[in-house]
């Protein structure tokens, strides 16, 4: 990762609101307070989160993730009779998100000729009668466009976002971004453990809880291997996490140091992970941790190290993978093998063919999905669909 010169400084109220929106990768209950507190500020009536789940081979439209303007009943019920016109907004929002990473937040003109056309839709007459009429939606992960969509939604009797409104917005949403990235395999843990932090072991991915002088309060089983099997970690003579590489522990003492570093890349938030090593697997990220019922401490003011090996096998769905970045299938072939953790050479042999070609298949495969490395792909890969939680409890 590297430091992104003339980055803003953070108001006191982006500064805590932004700490909240952190502390829910370990606390998923926070998520519905803290969509309150942005929709409030925004002058808006609601905001969901949406996300498409795979369930019995079907993809389906959700929304996890909501503010308390709704109840998880009455947005099922409204995604049961409308899933099929939402799918239809989101693939024209997702069509019209440019490449780059920041979030755009695109308005609902874009969804009919003109405002009249839009309140003879179905989904939209209902919105009517719970006095909600424009909305604004914005790509949260430029990797998997189906992962996050952030949608705010206003009154009936306003007008749509104001540039300061979309200002405020704008402060946030990479935040957001960062943090809903993050938390994903935290929420495949909540789904089956009531505390997240005491379930860490359930992970596949490395997990350390440092203090705020940067020493090591808990790590997960998968961490402990990761600090034994690779160079890439160590702990000083006064306990605090380090990593070897010169490069990485500068930008690891950078995410630590000032908030404003943290949510530098938009809708791409693995760009932010810390690659050390050239020879080692991992990828390190770093989310604030403020507040932790779990920590028992009001004000904790530590971070969550989330640490992942790429050479361990993953299961995703290519066929997802193949449509968010047009791969031919002899490279859709060949992300199968990456994700079962098989080196260049390793395909090579497989295929019978010469590692200079699949070297060549494995850099097109990087432009196209505009990872700088292997090791960034096969984390971006892990947004397509991969379990998180081991042992006999696996969330399906």
């Amino acid at each position: 990762m590297q430091k992104r010169e003339g980055r803003p400084e953070l108001s006191k109220e982006i500064h805590d609101l932004t700490l909240r929106i952190y502390d829910a990768v370990a606390d998923q209950r926070l998520w519905s307070s803290i969509l309150d507190q942005i929709v409030e500020r925004a002058g808006a009536q609601g905001s969901i989160i949406f996300e498409w789940v795979t369930e019995n081979g079907e993809m389906k439209l959700t929304a996890p993730i909501h503010s308390g303007f709704y109840s998880a009943a009455a947005l099922d019920t409204y995604l049961a009779k409308c899933q099929h016109l939402e799918a239809h907004d989101q693939d024209t929002i997702r069509r019209q998100t440019s490449d780059h990473d920041e979030i755009e937040l695109l308005d609902d003109s874009l969804l009919a000729d003109s405002t009249e056309a839009l309140k003879q839709q179905e989904h939209v007459q209902r919105l009517l009668r719970l006095g909600i009429f424009h909305r604004a939606a914005g790509v949260m992960n430029k990797d998997n466009p189906w992962i996050s969509l952030f949608s705010v939604q206003l009154n009936a009797a306003r007008a749509p976002l104001t540039d300061k409104e979309r200002h405020y917005l704008s402060q946030i949403l990479p935040h957001l971004a960062k943090a809903i990235d993050l938390s994903i395999p935290m929420r495949q843990l909540q789904k089956r453990y009531q505390g997240v932090l005491s379930a860490i072991d359930r992970l596949n991915i490395g997990v350390c809880v440092l203090d705020a002088r940067g020493l090591i309060v808990a790590r997960n089983q998968e961490f402990q291997r990761q600090q034994e099997t690779y160079r890439t970690y160590r702990a000083d003579p006064n306990g605090k996490l380090r990593i070897t590489d010169r490069a990485g522990q500068e930008c690891f003492e950078r995410l630590k140091s000032d908030l404003s570093y943290h949510g530098q890349f938009g809708a791409r938030p693995r760009k932010e992970g810390i690659f050390s090593h050239m020879l080692d697997p991992l990828c390190i990220e770093v989310s604030p941790l403020h507040q932790a019922d779990e920590m028992g401490n009001k004000f904790f003011d530590g971070f969550v190290v989330c640490s992942t090996d790429t050479c361990l096998p993953i299961a995703c769905d290519t066929g997802r993978i193949q449509e968010a970045f047009g791969l031919t299938s002899t490279e859709t072939s060949l992300v199968g093998e990456i994700g079962q953790g098989y080196t260049n050479p390793e395909i090579a042999d497989r295929r019978g063919r010469s590692v200079a070609t699949v070297n060549a298949q494995t850099k097109a495969i990087l432009s196209k999905s505009n990872c700088a490395n292997r090791t960034q792909f096969v984390r971006m890969m892990m947004r397509f669909g991969a379990s998180f939680l081991t042992g006999p409890n696996i969330s399906k």
